[in-house]
């Protein structure tokens, strides 16, 4: 049985600059123009996807101009997909790259909601030889992909516009088999997803905030926490707590929402003098009276791992690092997950570390702070 997933309708750009159209694509001389025409994949791809989540964007010449300041391009190598993904950022779109990986990934990520920038040979003619007696290798030009088909649960097509320097290679809505695609893939790719929807928290949240946080409890620290007490856990555990802290202002909160739905929240604010969980702590300590704290931040767990969280980290600690030193936060030492997210978005450990009892269970938090 065959399944269609198509996740936007992408507009196609040409990367491809001539004496016709250098002008209104932006570029300040037909010469320049012409010397970005056979490497102007990244930004071409781009502008599709960004438009496509129905962002207003610059014409090719100015979202190069853009690219090169955020040093997205480097002579020899290429665009880099990292910054590409941070230029994506500003457009309140989330980007993330991926390396090392295979089709089923690709795959995976475009039916959980992702539209991708994928590495590819152009043309998808790896090993065959060119004009000049070498060889097509693998990846290289970057295409959109915003879609596959499936058949029997693997995919049978991935749907991608292809744009090229070249007027006959210029192919939108191409349907690329998986097996011709997949010489030709690099394994490297951008995966891209609309924002959720963030907003201030309110006491009346209370409920639904305590509600994502039991539910992540159960699965994130399954295995660490004792059994026990995450069963035990309820949806309104921490309601008494929300509407204390949120009343008083001790704390303020955000939602991220998908569509209607509530998937995530953070709670902070400025540094507690009070430990997580009543705890004692371990370490040098020091004086993070000037710094904010992220006191906790969940995910429903279907949401794990799609952009969700970083958009709420991101959010708050860019808020907090608008009026205090720095940012810090308290995770739990055997969630590596939490941690390696923590890290790769700039927290570094420290030697703090915060002892705390549940259930006659004693657990330790690291404490990770984030420097301007």
């Amino acid at each position: 049985m065959r399944k269609r997933i198509q996740l936007v309708n992408l507009p196609f750009y040409t990367q491809r600059m001539t004496a016709e159209n250098w002008q209104e694509e932006g570029f300040p001389s037909l010469a320049e123009a012409e010397s970005w025409s056979g490497r102007g994949c990244g930004i071409a791809s781009l502008r599709m996807v960004l438009e496509g989540f129905g962002c207003v964007c610059g014409r090719q010449g100015e979202m190069i101009s853009k690219g090169l300041a955020a040093g997205a391009y480097k002579e020899g190598v290429g665009w880099i997909h990292g910054k590409l993904a941070e230029m994506a950022g500003n457009y309140g779109v989330f980007g993330e790259a991926k390396r090392g990986k295979n089709l089923a990934d690709l795959q995976k990520d475009l039916e959980n909601g992702f539209v991708c920038i994928a590495s590819v040979t152009p043309y998808f003619r790896f090993g065959q030889q060119k004009p000049d007696g070498s060889f097509y290798g693998k990846g290289g030009h970057l295409v959109p992909v915003y879609g596959c088909e499936t058949e029997g649960g693997k995919a049978a097509y991935f749907l991608l516009h292809h744009p090229s320097m070249y007027a006959e290679y210029n192919v939108p809505h191409w349907a690329v088999a998986a097996e011709e695609l997949e010489p030709s893939f690099s394994g490297n790719y951008i995966r891209f997803r609309k924002a959720g929807t963030l907003r201030q928290a309110e006491v009346s949240d209370a409920l639904v905030m305590s509600r994502i946080y039991a539910e992540s409890w159960k699965v994130a620290f399954r295995g660490n926490v004792p059994d026990g007490f995450l069963d035990g856990l309820s949806e309104d555990h921490w309601v008494t707590f929300f509407e204390k802290a949120l009343t008083e202002g001790s704390l303020s909160a955000k939602l991220i929402f998908d569509k209607e739905r509530a998937v995530g929240a953070v709670a902070y604010g400025a540094a507690r003098t009070e430990l997580p969980a009543g705890g004692t702590l371990l370490g040098k300590g020091g004086d993070y009276s000037a710094f904010g704290e992220v006191a906790s931040l969940y995910l429903l767990p279907e949401y794990y791992d799609k952009g969700y969280g970083r958009e709420l980290l991101e959010s708050v600690r860019d808020e907090l690092l608008g009026t205090y030193e720095g940012v810090y936060l308290w995770v739990l030492r055997e969630n590596e997950r939490a941690r390696a997210f923590y890290e790769k978005l700039g927290f570094v450990p420290t030697e703090d570390a915060c002892l705390c009892d549940i259930n006659g269970k004693t657990l330790t938090d690291i404490r990770y702070v984030y420097h301007k």
